[in-house]
C-alpha cells in the first residue's frame, strides 16, 4: 500500500464497499476508479470500448491493486445498463456508489446541427445518465441495507454555454436539474444524489 493510499484511506474508507464507473476507460473515469479502488472499494469500471478497459486493469492489478474490475456497457442500451448493474451487484454483493460519467460530446455550429447528432448526445449524455441512476438506484434501495452515493458527472457548460457544443451544454444542464430532482426523491431511500461540474 502506497502512502498515497494509506492517507486516503485514513480520510476516506470505503473497505466492503461496492462502487461503479461508467465512462470509466479514459480520462476523469478512469481516475475516478483508481481514487475509489485506492480508498479501499471494489470497483467496476465500465464502458464500450472492453478491451481497453481489461487492459487497463490488468496493468492496475499488475501494480499490486486487484479491487478493479471492467465490464462493457453501452448506457444508451436499457439492457445493456441493466446487464451491468445486476453483474455489478452479484460481483461485489451490492451497490453502494454510483459516478455516472459516461459522456460525449459533438462539436457543430447550432445551425448545422442535426437531428442524429443530437439524439447521439442526448441519448447519452441525459438518456444514459438517466438508465445508469434508475437501475442503480432500483438496486441500492432493495438492498437489507437501503441506501448509497450516486454522483451524476455533468460540466460547468451545464451552467454556462460556448460556441457549437449546443447540445453538449443542453445535455448538462439537464443533467444537473435531473440530479436535484433524484435528490429530493431519492432522499427517502438513503440515496445521496450530487454533481460535479
Amino acid at each position: 500500500m502506497t502512502a498515497e493510499t494509506t492517507v486516503l484511506r485514513s480520510l476516506f474508507d470505503l473497505r466492503g464497499k461496492t462502487a461503479l464507473v461508467t465512462g470509466g476507460f479514459s480520462g476523469l473515469g478512469w481516475h475516478f476508479a483508481q481514487v475509489l479502488a485506492q480508498a479501499g472499494a471494489q470497483v467496476v469500471v465500465a464502458g464500450r470500448r472492453i478491451e481497453r478497459g481489461r487492459a487497463m486493469v490488468a496493468e492496475h492489478a499488475a501494480e499490486g491493486e486487484a479491487a478493479l474490475r471492467a465490464m462493457a456497457v453501452d448506457v444508451a442500451s436499457e439492457q445493456s445498463v441493466a446487464d451491468l448493474v445486476g453483474e455489478t451487484q452479484r460481483w461485489g454483493g451490492g451497490l453502494d456508489i454510483l459516478v455516472n460519467n459516461a459522456g460525449v460530446a459533438d462539436t457543430h455550429p447550432s445551425l448545422t446541427l442535426g437531428e442524429a447528432q443530437w439524439r447521439a448526445v442526448m441519448d447519452v449524455n441525459l438518456d444514459g445518465a438517466w438508465r445508469v441512476a434508475q437501475h442503480s438506484a432500483r438496486a441500492m434501495a432493495a438492498q437489507t441495507t437501503p441506501g448509497g452515493s450516486l454522483i451524476n458527472v455533468g460540466s460547468i457548460l451545464g451552467l454556462r454555454v460556448a460556441a457549437q457544443v449546443l447540445a453538449y451544454a443542453v445535455s448538462k444542464a439537464a443533467v444537473l436539474h435531473l440530479t436535484r430532482a433524484l435528490a429530493l426523491e431519492w432522499a427517502r431511500h438513503a440515496i445521496r444524489v450530487n454533481a460535479l461540474a
